[in-house]
């Protein structure tokens, strides 16, 4: 790298020193700002978003061949701060010096992230609020464990910046199938030997077809294969009209993730979610209380995408040596994860039904 670009990384990185007393930058999620740590000064935070972009997917993925993922390695970390040399991995981003117990950034991770994030939403949830909203979340739920209502504490709440995908693309679509109409008719039925007239369900079909067209916009995908697709859409949605410029000092004081899961793996899923999307919106079309039948050809044209980084706490607790993880939007606080099932509950209330019905039977018994 020569002195040029080396110039660049490191004005992309940013261990930079506050204009005020030469101390440590960090963003605070509470104040929505750049802060020192040392005398407080505060920078604020550009709210542009011009080069907040599209990029043409298939272009990218024809002229871009340095998307073939690197060995993960070890490398020999020199800390900024006391000079201390200690083992990372290539690919780790924040590095925490165990000397020190300073704050740096792995150039290498930067150079080794092929393509730049374009956008990022600013972490809006604090530490202290996000413990407090994990401590509501665990405790809702009939059928949980009270021992795990009890639970307050957590290890290790990360505020992380992942980055995701976002993928556009204008859909046409042929669908045919048959549209079904539940309706109540008077019918003869032949009851303990006597004819009686009673109402019934039955379903009328017709047939239905037609042409569909839909434009999907920024459609996520998260780009670390850490982290579960799932676990991610179930704290959506995030407001995309609040993604800036992609700033670095944004991390300041915060973990982030450089991409593992590459731009055509990613779009893969996304066609997957369009096609599901797609399909909804046909038997939308196709009407009726309900359909059979559906079929639905798709195409998509003039597909783009770009790389944004979002705010998310994550981390998991241990119950009964298992683990479960759980997340947090950083914009939003929406919380989402997994949580153990009490067994004993779910008993209970069954043999609570079952000895409802038989009461019931007995009193009709004898009656």
């Amino acid at each position: 790298m020569d002195e040029q670009q080396e110039k660049v990384v490191l004005e992309k990185v940013l261990n930079l020193p506050c204009k005020g007393c030469g101390g440590k930058l960090a963003y605070s999620a509470k104040e929505k700002k750049i802060i020192c740590e040392h005398c407080g000064q505060t920078e604020a935070i550009d709210a542009a978003s011009d080069r907040v972009i599209e990029h043409d997917l298939h272009k990218a993925l024809n002229e871009l061949n340095y998307h073939t993922p690197e060995c993960e390695d070890q490398k020999v970390f020199d800390c900024q701060s006391c000079g201390s040399k200690f083992m990372v991995n290539s690919s780790q981003v924040k590095v925490d010096c165990g000397f020190c117990g300073s704050n740096n950034v792995n150039l290498e991770a930067f150079e080794h992230s092929y393509i730049e994030p374009m956008g990022i939403i600013p972490f809006k949830i604090p530490k202290e609020q996000a413990d407090e909203l994990f401590k509501k979340w665990i405790k809702k739920g009939w059928f949980r464990p009270n021992k795990l209502k009890r639970l307050a504490e957590i290890d290790a709440l990360h505020g992380i910046y992942i980055p995701f995908w976002t993928y556009d693309a204008q859909t046409e679509s042929n669908y045919s199938g048959e549209a079904g109409y539940r309706e109540q008719v008077s019918q003869r039925v032949l009851v303990n030997g006597q004819h009686q007239v009673k109402k019934v369900t039955k379903t009328r079909w017709v047939a239905r077809s037609g042409h569909l067209s839909y434009f999907f916009d920024d459609v996520l995908v998260v780009a670390s294969t850490g982290v579960k697709q799932k676990l991610m859409e179930s704290i959506e949605p995030f407001n995309q009209k609040e993604v800036i410029n992609y700033d670095a000092r944004l991390m300041l004081g915060w973990e982030a993730e450089v991409y593992s899961l590459e731009l055509d793996e990613g779009y893969k899923i996304a066609d997957k979610i369009m096609d599901k999307r797609l399909r909804e919106l046909c038997k939308a079309e196709i009407g009726g209380d309900t359909q059979r039948h559906v079929v639905v050809h798709s195409q998509k044209f003039y597909q783009t995408f770009k790389m944004i980084m979002l705010p998310i706490w994550i981390s998991s607790y241990k119950y009964q040596d298992k683990i479960y993880q759980f997340a947090i939007n950083g914009q939003t606080g929406k919380v989402n994860g997994k949580k153990p099932t009490s067994w004993v509950k779910i008993v209970m209330l069954i043999l609570f039904i079952v000895l409802i019905i038989a009461t019931i039977v007995l009193i009709k018994k004898y009656k």
